[in-house]
């Protein structure tokens, strides 16, 4: 059996399935008791539930192309600022995933400016 995924992996996997639209992909990175936690989805529980958001935003914003800074890793926990393009609009957040056992088991995203593309 292969290790899990480290910290980083996870995370450049999760930016692999956002720009692909690949809900299976992110499912497979969701830990079943994941909790996310943004301005958008407010409180959310369940891998599932959450992979559902994620399909539902992103059919919104026709898809997403997040471009992040540098990555950061805390132990188990990685941060980091992106812009997020979504459609016509770029959402300046703040990320910090924390990874257990090769998946997310909690997402927090704090929403920056939204600002039109250039």
């Amino acid at each position: 059996m292969a290790d899990p995924m480290t910290p980083i992996e996870v995370v450049e996997t999760y930016f692999k399935a956002v720009r692909a639209q690949d809900l299976d992909l992110l499912r497979s990175i969701f830990a079943d008791d994941m909790v996310l936690i943004s301005i958008n989805a407010g409180h959310l529980s369940g891998g599932e539930n959450i992979v559902e958001f994620y399909g539902k935003f992103l059919e919104k914003h026709g898809g997403a192309d997040p471009h992040p800074g540098p990555l950061m890793q805390f132990g188990n926990v990685v941060a980091f600022e992106v812009d997020a393009h979504h459609g016509d609009e770029v959402h300046a957040v703040a990320d910090f995933f924390t990874v257990e056992e090769g998946q997310v088991t909690r997402l927090a995203i704090y929403q920056g400016p939204i600002r039109a593309k250039a």
